[in-house]
C-alpha cells in the first residue's frame, strides 16, 4: 500500500467514525487529514519528477558514453604515431587505464593518472645504466680488434 492509499485509508477511517463535524477536535483531525493528503500528493509528484530526471540522466550518460567512445576511437596509438613519434603508451598500475603521453610529460618525472588520480612516476635510471653498459661493451669490442 502506497502513501496515497494509506492517507485515503486514514481519511476513510475518520469519516467512518461519523464524528460531530462541529467539534473542535474533529476539525483539527480533518485539517490534519487534509494536510496529509496534500503532502502525499506532493511526495508522489516529486517521486514522479525524480523518476523522469533519472531517465533523462541515463539518456545523457548514454549519449556522453557514445561521444567519448567516438572521440577516443579517433585517437588511437596508430594515429598518434603517424602524427608525432614522441607519444608513449602508459598503463596505470592502479586502475589499468592506458593513456598516451608526450615525451615532455614523461621527462617531467611524474604525473597523476587522468582516470584514478594515482601518481605515476617515471624512473629513467635503468635506461641510463643500460646505455652505459652498452657503451662499455661497444668500447671493449673496439679494443679487441
Amino acid at each position: 500500500m502506497g502513501i496515497n492509499e494509506k492517507a485515503a485509508y486514514i481519511k476513510g477511517l475518520i469519516e467512518g467514525l461519523e464524528l460531530d463535524k462541529n467539534d473542535k477536535t474533529v476539525k483539527v483531525l480533518n485539517a490534519i487529514v487534509d494536510l496529509l493528503g496534500e503532502i502525499t500528493s506532493s511526495v508522489s509528484d516529486l517521486e514522479e519528477s525524480y523518476d523522469d530526471l533519472c531517465e533523462q540522466v541515463d539518456e545523457i550518460d548514454e549519449d556522453l558514453a557514445s561521444l567519448e567512445e567516438d572521440y577516443y576511437e579517433e585517437v588511437e596509438q596508430d594515429d598518434l604515431s603517424e602524427e608525432n613519434e614522441n607519444f608513449y603508451e602508459v598503463t596505470c598500475p592502479n586502475c589499468g587505464e592506458t593513456t598516451y603521453m608526450d615525451e615532455n610529460t614523461l621527462l617531467a618525472g611524474s604525473i597523476s593518472c587522468p582516470n584514478c588520480g594515482e601518481e605515476l612516476e617515471f624512473d629513467y635510471s635503468d635506461i641510463n645504466d643500460d646505455d652505459e653498459d652498452e657503451d662499455e661493451t661497444y668500447d671493449s669490442d673496439d679494443d679487441n680488434e
